[in-house]
């Protein structure tokens, strides 16, 4: 099996943004919007997380915190409306939508780390989200779009977070600190609680995948589903030893490959490229330092399709960028169609620039540079980027205000077949002027 890198152009957009001087880059700076803005009463606060849809592009997830509340909320393009995900106790013992009008106060907790579900099911979009639900204990619910009622899918005392679907949207893996430390657990079939009240967890559904004595988490599916990158605690007792990134193998029996590597730092938060050959992750000394390097890795597979090793990026130094705004729950976020990865660089406290490098082109052209992409947003974090649509999103702020912001990707680099694309086709930007917040 060849990991050959294609010959993949770099593509992006966004406003303000200026070609390198080598001009080796095809960056088209067409449409920036803001889909949401602290100035709206209605979600004051800081605004973070965007997630978009997958599969009905005219939705933004986002998360709000105001005080000592994380809210959940779901953003609808074509209709422009705006509704909180507020699972709150109701006396039928499911717990339900809050309405509206609701203080925000009634539900102080937790909710975020919404994650779309990959694929419509009865023509339903469904999504996983954590919250603290009535008595501030972390478990995983279950919600669809349109739907009025959530499942609460774990009732265990210890802290359940980090779902994450297969690409099947079947399967889900969530990590549960039932057992002491962070271990990793599979809900084969989720699709069978859809809609459903719970009273107490099903028994003999959740098959625990890690059993170390360590800490497992922040687990991430590769596109086909046969791999599951985690971050694990290379040492066996809970606050000793460096944490790198693990390969779970589901086509040989789960078996784990764990990357070594000579870098003496905490490798974590993997993120997968498109394509699922390479694996990005975050490099620290402490996994909550303020910036962060970023490493790549690549999959080794036989011509028998066995998983032989996990290493650096074609025998070179796994670090590929340095001073970068770490993400806090999913990892660095890869350009759609490319092996590019794109992530906000940490210039200052008050300015970190967008920044986008192309892998191929950091292996294979000595002169090749980075593009630095400039909005009028000074603050740029949390990226989420879709395998097929040419849009972006991110958290940010313009002035006094905390935003989330969208741009249309457009070029000639841009790798999504014959298909033209056009930033009215998408509700995200139908009808919006171009650089709406300037």
């Amino acid at each position: 099996m060849s990991l050959a890198l294609a010959r993949w152009g770099l593509f992006m957009l966004l406003a303000g943004a200026a070609l390198p001087a080598s001009g080796q880059n095809s960056i088209d700076a067409r449409k920036t919007v803001v889909v949401v803005s602290s100035d709206n009463p209605k979600i004051s606060g800081q605004l973070f997380h965007p997630k978009l849809c997958p599969k009905m592009l005219n939705y933004v997830a986002f998360a709000r915190q105001v005080r000592d509340n994380r809210q959940l909320w779901l953003y609808d393009a074509k209709t422009k409306g705006l509704n909180q995900i507020s699972p709150l106790k109701a006396s039928a013992g499911i717990e339900d939508m809050g309405g509206e009008d609701e203080e925000q106060g009634v539900f102080k907790g937790y909710e975020d780390e919404l994650e779309w579900c990959p694929v419509l099911h009865n023509g339903k979009q469904y999504f996983v989200f954590v919250s603290a639900g009535g008595v501030n204990n972390h478990d995983i619910y279950l919600g669809c779009v349109g739907c009025t009622n959530f499942t609460r899918l774990t009732f265990d005392p210890e802290v359940d977070d980090s779902p994450r679907w297969a690409p099947n949207g079947k399967g889900l893996v969530f990590v549960s600190a039932r057992t002491g430390n962070g271990d990793l657990y599979f809900i084969p079939e989720v699709t069978n609680f859809f809609g459903k009240e719970l009273k107490q967890e099903p028994r003999g559904v959740f098959e625990r995948l890690t059993t170390s004595q360590g800490e497992e988490m922040l687990p991430a599916f590769s596109p086909n589903g046969r791999f599951l990158a985690f971050t694990m605690r290379t040492s066996g007792a809970k606050k000793r030893g460096l944490f790198t990134i693990a390969l779970m193998d589901f086509n040989e029996k789960r078996k784990v490959l764990i990357f070594n590597d000579q870098v003496p730092n905490n490798k974590s938060h993997p993120s997968w490229s498109f394509d699922g050959h390479f694996v990005a992750y975050q490099i620290s000394n402490d996994l909550n330092d303020r910036v962060v390097d970023l490493g790549v890795m690549q999959l080794k597979i036989d011509v028998q399709d066995h998983l032989v090793e996990v290493a650096n990026l074609h025998g070179n130094s796994s670090k590929i960028s340095e001073n970068v705004y770490p993400s806090s729950k999913g990892g660095v976020a890869w350009l759609p169609g490319s092996r590019a990865l794109i992530y906000p660089k940490r210039e200052s406290a008050r300015f970190n620039p967008l920044e986008v490098v192309n892998l191929e082109k950091w292996l294979y052209d000595p002169s090749y540079e980075r593009a630095t992409i400039n909005t009028f947003s000074s603050i740029h974090r949390d990226v989420d980027c879709l395998p097929n649509d040419p849009i972006v999103v991110f958290a940010g702020e313009s002035g006094a205000n905390f935003q989330i912001f969208a741009s249309v990707l457009l070029g000639d680099d841009v790798r999504l077949g014959a298909r033209k694309v056009n930033p009215d086709d998408y509700d995200l930007f139908r009808g919006v002027a171009d650089d709406a917040s300037r």
